[in-house]
């Protein structure tokens, strides 16, 4: 039996300029930028060049595991940011996206902004490396728990992330 791990992956989904253009979009907006514990994020609402390469995520998604389209509509992204880690920091503890505080959760989304020899390692299956432009996409529940990983060369790192969630009308 084959049993799929619903993890999608897409190479060079955003080419390198698109990449840079949104590590700029987070050092240009200083007045946005929130810090956790051990990393840095900006929200954003997505400009015309990312908003089109957004709406292609489902479809990408549905043909890889037709199943999802069945409740896909119902569904929205939320809590699109740039992420960015400090040399020696990481979201290190384990962790799944879909939680008390966030039960609406379906999937989480992230795009890697930057190529790096670590990246996010899954406790049951393969670990995502960090390539430059990489789309990653996998459930929020308990069977996809991860972490990251910590940038052995002592680099920043710039993840873009959101969530695709059940739209509040349809529960």
């Amino acid at each position: 039996m084959n049993i799929s791990n619903y993890i999608f992956i897409s190479d060079n989904f955003l080419n390198d300029m698109e990449c840079d253009k949104l590590i700029d979009y987070y050092y240009k907006n200083k007045d946005k930028i929130i810090t956790k514990s051990n990393y840095i994020y900006c929200d954003m609402q997505p400009n015309k060049f990312l908003e089109k390469k957004l709406n292609k995520i489902p479809s990408l998604y549905e043909k890889k595991y037709p199943e999802a389209s069945i409740t896909f509509d119902k569904w929205y992204l939320d809590e699109i940011r740039i992420k960015h880690f400090k040399p020696k920091n990481s979201f290190d503890n384990w962790h799944s996206e879909h939680s008390t505080k966030a039960p609406l959760r379906m999937l989480a989304l992230q795009i890697y902004l930057s190529s790096h020899k670590c990246g996010t390692k899954f406790y049951r299956y393969k670990t995502i490396k960090s390539e430059k432009g990489r789309l990653a996409i996998w459930p929020a529940y308990f069977t996809h728990t991860h972490k990251g990983q910590v940038c052995p060369d002592n680099l920043n790192r710039f993840i873009f992330s959101g969530y695709y969630r059940f739209r509040n009308e349809s529960i």
